[in-house]
């Protein structure tokens, strides 16, 4: 038996060297993670120069199905197989309930991506179904939730009725379209609340719905900031409410904020801004904990920039979370190319998007989200 180590940045580019070493013959034996910034994997592979095992030795159903599978694909499900197999080990050790349904919409989103890549035998419909796939996780949408929307697709439609790859991926516009849900029609709640770390363009969002609600609706609007923190915020938006001829209070504590709404309490709508501050505040989000809660009047905006990654946006939502926002705006969209990781941020976040921004003209650059840009966006943009 031969037996070759590898070093490489993911299994697609380890399979290929292993093929083209020892052959599509070979298997591989071990897989794990190395140490260090490059987050390689050590593949351990090998090759037996003995004589073929004979297809009873080796059981049948599954696994005769697997052998007429390419080399690519059947080191792929051997080692989702691997993974699965420490992921049972880890359950097992696991006592907390909260964490058994992850645990299990991750075991399915994995048998899903098993038949997508041929463990129940390829075909020439599923050609068009791994090119879609592919074209989806290249967009940035995670593998578990590519896998999901592919599966909804061979629900509604059998794969040899695709009549092309085009249609394939219209079809799964059309599907996100229809996961996404309705939108809220912008009016909402009297005060609205714009929360969000540093950067993502709360200040300018806030002028832009001023302007939309003053000059295009013809309401009444108060604005205050409580973002007494960064250089000049005060002044900027100063500036804004002076050319739109709006009234602007600064609250830098509660008491000063319930004083301003008090002031404003005649205004048809009330904007309020607040400070990006660190994660590790939390004196910060006790505050607006106990500006939002118990007030039904107030509506909190969510911002998320798309200039973010996936990984930062989703910390974002998870941070956020416990001051229950009510809806998402997405902001510079203008700057995002790939917006496919939208798809997983709204599923996570779990509220409906009410804006977009695509860019810095105040008052323009701003339009109501609604499923159908949403999915335009995820697909292709």
């Amino acid at each position: 038996m031969q037996v070759k180590r590898y070093e490489a940045a993911n299994m697609k580019e380890a399979l290929a060297r292993i093929k083209k070493d020892l052959g599509p013959e070979a298997v591989v034996i071990s897989t794990k993670r190395l140490p260090g910034e490059k987050k390689l994997i050590e593949i351990m592979a090998a090759r037996d120069e003995g004589p073929e095992p004979r297809g009873e030795a080796r059981g049948e159903g599954t696994g005769d199905r697997e052998k007429s599978l390419s080399f690519e694909n059947r080191e792929l499900i051997s080692y989702f197989r691997k993974e699965m197999e420490g992921l049972k080990a880890l359950v097992q050790d696991i006592r907390k309930d909260n964490l058994s349904e992850e645990f299990a919409d991750l075991k399915d989103s994995l048998q899903d991506f098993f038949d997508i890549i041929g463990l129940r035998g390829q075909s020439e419909e599923k050609t068009i179904l791994s090119r879609i796939y592919n074209y989806l996780v290249g967009r940035g949408v995670s593998k578990a939730r590519a896998c999901k929307l592919l599966e909804a697709m061979k629900q509604e439609i059998p794969a040899q009725e695709i009549p092309d790859y085009e249609s394939g991926l219209r079809i799964a516009e059309r599907l996100i379209r229809v996961t996404l849900g309705h939108n809220k029609d912008g009016k909402g709640k009297k005060v609205k609340i714009f929360l969000g770390p540093t950067g993502v363009g709360k200040t300018t969002t806030l002028a832009k719905l001023a302007a939309r609600y003053a000059l295009e609706q013809k309401l009444t609007v108060g604005l205050i900031t409580m973002d007494t923190y960064r250089i000049a915020a005060v002044e900027q938006l100063n500036v804004y409410a002076r050319i739109m001829g709006l009234p602007l209070e600064v609250a830098s504590e509660q008491e000063t904020f319930r004083q301003a709404l008090q002031k404003f309490d005649d205004r048809d709508v009330i904007l309020v801004d607040t400070p990006g501050k660190s994660r590790t505040d939390k004196d910060y989000f006790s505050i607006l904990q106990d500006l939002v809660t118990g007030n039904r009047e107030v509506e909190t905006n969510l911002l998320l920039s798309l200039t973010s990654s996936r990984e930062n946006m989703m910390e974002v939502v998870r941070r956020y979370g416990r001051l229950e926002c009510d809806q998402i705006i997405f902001t510079k969209v203008d700057e995002c190319t790939g917006c496919g990781f939208l798809y997983d941020v709204i599923a996570q976040a779990g509220r409906p998007v009410s804006f977009v921004t695509t860019g810095q003209n105040v008052p323009h650059d701003i339009e109501l989200a609604n499923p159908s840009r949403l999915a335009e966006l995820i697909m292709w943009n």
